[in-house]
């Protein structure tokens, strides 16, 4: 995270991919369902976030693993980046003739063939982190199973990672752990601390 926050400070990523870094890694969710997240599954007011659709590879909205539908409570940290994003994003599309509204998706991008206001495509994140050598590779699938192992190490117990983590068993949530119990956050919220210090 602090390269990621360096990158941005020196204009070598932009908003919306730091935006989209952070927020799948505090999440700790799949990528698809980070990229099918639209304005309205935001609630500002109360700093919540409903994770209740994802994307299938076609970029076509779908139900999430397992048909389930998660809120997460954010930090003000997130809250406002995404708040700022809102605005920018706003701004840019209005560049476009393109007026924001709660259907529109919180992340998109113009693809090849010059398609505006397109939702992420399912290798959008992996071929980003290529333009960063400087950065360890993590695609946003090992943010979850790093995010899940500090959050353990933190003391964060294996059924709280589980259901942070949407999964349907801790079995499932054991692969992604590698230690040994106590706290109640975010999976993102635990790494996040743990990073920085």
């Amino acid at each position: 995270v602090p390269a990621f926050q360096e990158n941005l400070n020196n204009d070598k990523i932009t908003l919306k991919n730091y935006v989209l870094f952070y927020l799948t890694f505090f999440l700790g969710d799949r990528k698809y369902e980070t990229y099918a997240l639209q304005w309205k599954h935001i609630d500002f007011s109360k700093s919540q976030i409903q994770l209740i659709q994802s994307l299938d590879r076609y970029g076509q909205v779908k139900s999430t693993k397992g048909n389930k539908k998660t809120i997460f409570s954010i930090s003000n940290d997130l809250l406002q980046l995404l708040t700022s994003w809102k605005e920018q994003q706003k701004y840019e599309l209005a560049k476009f003739g393109i007026i924001s509204n709660p259907e529109q998706f919180v992340f998109t991008y113009i693809d090849t063939r010059g398609n505006i206001n397109k939702p992420l495509h399912a290798d959008y994140q992996t071929k980003n982190e290529k333009h960063h050598k400087e950065l360890t590779h993590a695609t946003p699938h090992k943010l979850r199973h790093t995010g899940a192992t500090l959050a353990k190490q933190a003391g964060m117990s294996l059924e709280a990672i589980s259901e942070a983590l949407t999964h349907s068993d801790t079995g499932t949530t054991q692969i992604y752990v590698n230690t040994s119990n106590v706290v109640s956050m975010t999976v993102g919220e635990f790494a996040l601390k743990s990073l920085k210090q």
